[in-house]
């Protein structure tokens, strides 16, 4: 008896079985179990359960099958298909199957993974220009050649068509998650953005919730906004923001600097090299903020006055977590000393709080990229979330009160003083070092009541627990050499 050849065979499945519903029709055209091999996985099928499959799929859409290319053999048949669906809103997919006949039956089948649209044909734009614009996402598994595209388009980045993006995550993650993107494109990248980094919403319900409470998404978005196309400092180019409802998401898609830059370490600190480098770039911060008029109506600032109240009762139950989690661990002076400013946090950070320029809020050492060259280290400033309006001994006094050992900063600190108000100079002559010095020990404490309070947020690991106890030796070390504590 003759059999029916595979290409007969993908003829009628494709325009019997699917496009004019004969389902029975399956009996004579596919083996007993027929075997699927999708990506990762294979899946045996028997005739009952393909029919059902078929069934179901045309009762709910009636899909339509039609041939791009159609190639076969004595054995096999692959067909390059485009599918739309007749009910209902339409549907169009494309996709490519291979099939395996043996004694005129299907045996096997391999499946592309479906894509939406048709297959593209002379004449069509390698990528359309009206992509949607690219959804809110919440994990790395998001991140997808189809997402990235439209990211680019509407970030205003002409780039070809991405066909691959493979991710993995880089960094710790205390307030979002960051991703690392390696972008594939189907035509030469020479000059195409081939890597980025993404940082999305927190895994970690409690930071979500700070980052509502204190719209520290909304915020980081905010300042590379304000910082513009032409930023006066070291920043990343931002190619898209989006700020999901309440403030409690975040899709930031940054310039990736990971192969050119090292990330600063909190734990080891840095040196006094680097702290010249990260003192260089603050100073340029805020000589291009000083009474930035721009900074009068922007309600995406911290306001770290308005929240002191709350700061300051954030604080004194997060010294009794430290307590209750580091007692018999650490130096007891180290936690009396904590202890000492529950009483006086409200008053220090209303005083820490009243200033002219644009600050980082948070400038530690692990939101600094180190870039090395034949001049010296070159620091790169990320992590916006907390930028306020404020002194700019503010950023000076947080940055070598927690990033550095207490020699290397006693030894850097004096200087690094004088070669901020010596820059501020060129736009406020009346800037002094006795005004700069008297808002450095000011600002001290508020470093302190950053790194106790942190212990709300970050999960009791050993890498978070050493990171906090690093933090708090040096800022207690400092407020001692200033006559805090």
């Amino acid at each position: 008896m003759a059999h029916r050849s595979p290409k007969e065979l993908i003829e009628l499945y494709w325009t019997e079985v699917w496009n004019n519903r004969r389902t029975e029709m399956m009996k004579e055209l596919c083996a007993d179990p027929i075997i699927r091999h999708d990506p990762g996985s294979v899946t045996a099928l028997s005739l009952e359960d393909q029919m059902a499959r078929v069934r179901q799929q045309s009762e709910r859409l009636e899909p339509y099958f039609e041939h791009e290319v159609l190639h076969a053999d004595d054995t096999y048949v692959t067909s390059v298909w485009n599918m739309h669906t007749r009910k209902g809103e339409r549907i169009e997919l494309c996709g490519i199957e291979v099939f395996k006949a043996v004694d005129g039956k299907f045996t096997d089948c391999w499946n592309s993974s479906y894509e939406p649209g048709r297959w593209g044909r002379e004449g069509d734009a390698a990528v359309p220009d009206n992509l949607p614009e690219p959804a809110m996402i919440a994990g790395a598994d998001q991140i997808t050649a189809p997402w990235v595209q439209a990211m680019f388009q509407h970030a205003g980045v002409d780039a070809p068509r991405v066909s691959m993006v493979s991710t993995r995550a880089i960094g710790h993650g205390n307030m979002s998650q960051t991703i690392h993107a390696q972008i594939t494109y189907n035509a030469n990248a020479a000059n195409a953005v081939n890597s980025v980094v993404c940082k999305l919403t927190s895994a970690v319900p409690q930071a979500v919730e700070i980052a509502g409470a204190h719209n520290v998404y909304g915020r980081e978005c905010a300042v590379y906004e304000y910082l513009g196309d032409t930023p006066p400092l070291s920043v990343p180019r931002a190619f898209w923001r989006n700020v999901g409802a309440e403030g409690r998401a975040i899709n930031l898609v940054l310039e990736d600097l990971t192969e050119r830059t090292r990330a600063g370490d909190q734990i080891a600190g840095c040196s006094v090299a680097e702290a010249e480098a990260v003192g260089a770039e603050l100073a340029k911060l805020h000589a291009a903020s000083w009474k930035d008029a721009r900074l009068d109506n922007a309600d995406w600032l911290y306001d770290r006055r308005g929240g002191a109240a709350q700061a300051a009762e954030g604080f004194a139950l997060a010294a009794t977590e430290w307590r209750r989690r580091f007692a018999g661990r650490i130096d007891p002076a180290l936690l009396d000393a904590i202890d000492a400013f529950v009483p006086k946090m409200h008053d220090a950070i209303m005083a820490a709080s009243d200033g002219p320029t644009l600050i980082h809020g948070e400038p530690r050492v692990d939101n600094i990229l180190f870039e090395d060259s034949a001049q010296g280290p070159r620091a790169w400033l990320i992590d916006w979330q907390f930028a306020d309006r404020g002194s700019p001994m503010f950023d000076l006094a947080y940055f070598l009160s927690g990033s550095l050992s207490p020699e290397d900063r006693r030894a850097c600190e004096a200087g690094l003083i004088e070669r901020h108000v010596a820059t501020i100079a060129a736009v406020d002559p009346a800037y002094g070092v006795e005004q700069a010095r008297a808002e450095y020990a000011a600002s001290l404490p508020v470093a302190l009541q950053f790194t106790v309070g942190a212990a709300l947020a970050m999960p009791e690991t050993d890498h978070n627990d050493r990171l906090l106890l690093a933090l708090a030796e040096r800022n207690v070390a400092a407020l001692r050499d200033w006559g805090l504590v």
